[in-house]
């Protein structure tokens, strides 16, 4: 039974990624994207429909007849009402944040309408996932959803394909959209292994530009060297001199830590990488100086947030 089921979910998965390719944000659904078909509610309102036709058909009642054809129009309007319901809406941004593998990756789904129709009973849910809490988005108004996913490999993880559906207004009709944004988010490597940082070195031309990125505590200028960088140009003491003066600082540190895949000392490449990233974690929350040499690429020596956040990307796509 499950090699039965299994080729039909092949079958299926294949018919949405063609008719839902990956597209740029933000996303409208048209007309041609929204499927409708009846709930298990509305089947058996559909089979009590067809009870109450036959008995009236067999005592030629005229209300039976009346009553059969009014419940059959509500249900009509219904399903042209949860149509509309989501034709037009849009979704207008994507977000989450970098983390690490084996963390869930949270994205937030932001969607809006401009037309004047109050959109109810709103549902959004990854593939394979259940359906979020219901929400209404206003005229004009928008909502964020939230969707977890969990992540089990480094490198782009695109956003999951996305399923929007409602049951209004009376729930004898489920319709429902695919949505497949085109947003990716890095995950960096898993954040696994030992915090011994490896012994490092420091060499002259590394203390000098941690020294003149104007870090630490401040020593004093010196001349411009062709080469330098115009942002730690003093301006204002350049001014009131004729040459070009450099702001240096002190490092407070100690030695530049250096960060490369032969000192982790693990055969598999994840293992090397998940050990770099843990760390790039370690040598910045302790404020030292580091540089990582991935890829025959080496980044820094430098330190905070930003040099943290490039470590990271590197290893991702390494």
């Amino acid at each position: 039974m499950a090699r039965v089921r299994r080729p039909g979910r092949d079958l299926r998965a294949r018919f949405i990624e063609r008719r839902n390719p990956p597209r740029a944000l933000p996303l409208t659904i048209s007309r041609r994207r929204v499927y409708i078909l009846p709930t298990r509610n509305g089947a058996i309102f559909a089979l009590l429909l067809l009870v109450m036709l036959l008995g009236a058909t067999n005592y030629s009642n005229s209300l039976a007849f009346a009553l059969t054809f009014w419940l059959a129009a509500i249900a009509l309007v219904s399903m042209h009402h949860a149509h509309a319901n989501l034709v037009g809406l849009r979704v207008l941004a994507v977000h989450a944040a970098p983390v690490f593998a084996g963390d869930p990756l949270i994205f937030e789904i932001t969607l809006d309408q401009a037309s004047t129709r109050t959109r109810r009973a709103l549902r959004v849910s990854a593939d394979g996932q259940a359906a979020a809490s219901r929400f209404d988005i206003g005229p004009g108004e928008s909502h964020t959803v939230r969707i977890e996913h969990v992540t089990t490999v480094r490198g782009r993880c695109r956003c999951p394909r996305l399923r929007v559906e409602s049951l209004y207004p009376v729930g004898l009709f489920r319709a429902w959209s695919w949505i497949q944004p085109d947003t990716q988010v890095l995950v960096y490597p898993r954040c696994s292994g030992h915090d011994r940082l490896p012994a490092g070195a420091r060499d002259e031309q590394a203390g000098r530009r941690l020294r003149t990125l104007g870090r630490e505590e401040f020593l004093g200028h010196r001349d411009y060297v062709p080469g330098d960088s115009p942002r730690h140009i003093d301006w204002k003491a350049s001014a009131r001199s004729d040459d070009l003066r450099i702001r240096e600082y002190a490092d407070r540190h100690g030695d530049t830590i250096w960060l490369d895949e032969r000192h982790t000392g693990a055969a598999d490449r994840e293992t090397r990488l998940s050990q770099l990233a843990r760390w790039v974690v370690v040598a910045d929350r302790s404020g030292h100086s580091y540089a990582l040499r991935v890829n025959d690429a080496q980044l820094g020596p430098d330190q905070g947030p930003a040099h943290r956040l490039a470590c990271l990307r590197a290893l991702a796509i390494a």
